[in-house]
Formats: structure tokens, C-alpha cells, sequence
């Protein structure tokens, strides 16, 4: 258990490191690491507490083989199902360019 956001495959990870090193060097954080070695090598929290870095769904999209995925999103649809948008955020002062995704009437 990574957090409430992040659901893992740990079958699909090759060992890249790339969420520990988002985590640890972008984050700030050190609680994300690798465990064990060779083939019984796993990415998870040091004391199986949930990550508290508000940037933990960062780790998702930075996974190359869809280890880490999103747990909200989880068997709701498939990337190529969607329909993209393009659109302003309205809740940004700025109005920052934003995408938005979605799936028929949804």
C-alpha cells in the first residue's frame, strides 16, 4: 500500500526507480524505496504508512510498464475510450490551459 491514490502491480515494475527518485529528489521525501533483490524486489513505503507528499499521484505518470496505476480510476475506462478536450480552468486565477477527459455522458 503506496496511498490512497496509487494501486501497484508489482508483477509489471522493472526495477526502474524512477518513483523513488520523483519522491526523493522533486518531492522532498524519502519514503518510497526499493526492498529486497533480484526477482523479490519490490517498490513500497519503509514502514507501510501510506506516502503524505500531496505529489504521490505524480508517481503514476511516471511509470514506464503501468506499474504504479491510479486506484479511483481503476477499471472505469481505457486511455483510448476517452474524449479529449481542451478547455480553461475556472478555478484558477490564472486560467491555466487544462485537458479534460471523458466518456460518454459521464
Amino acid at each position: 500500500y503506496i496511498g490512497p491514490l496509487v494501486k501497484t502491480v508489482m508483477t509489471r515494475c522493472i526495477h526502474c526507480t524512477r518513483c523513488v527518485r520523483f519522491t526523493t529528489e522533486v518531492a522532498g521525501i524519502s519514503e518510497l524505496g526499493l526492498i529486497g533483490r533480484g526477482e523479490d524486489a519490490e517498490i513500497t513505503t519503509y514502514l507501510e504508512r501510506a506516502i503524505t507528499s500531496e505529489l504521490q499521484g505524480n508517481i503514476i505518470d511516471l511509470c514506464p510498464v503501468g506499474a504504479l496505476t491510479s486506484r479511483p480510476y481503476a477499471f472505469h475506462a481505457r486511455p483510448w475510450e476517452l474524449a479529449k478536450t481542451e478547455s480553461v480552468d475556472v478555478m484558477d486565477a490564472v486560467g491555466s490551459a487544462i485537458r479534460i477527459d471523458s466518456r460518454g455522458r459521464e
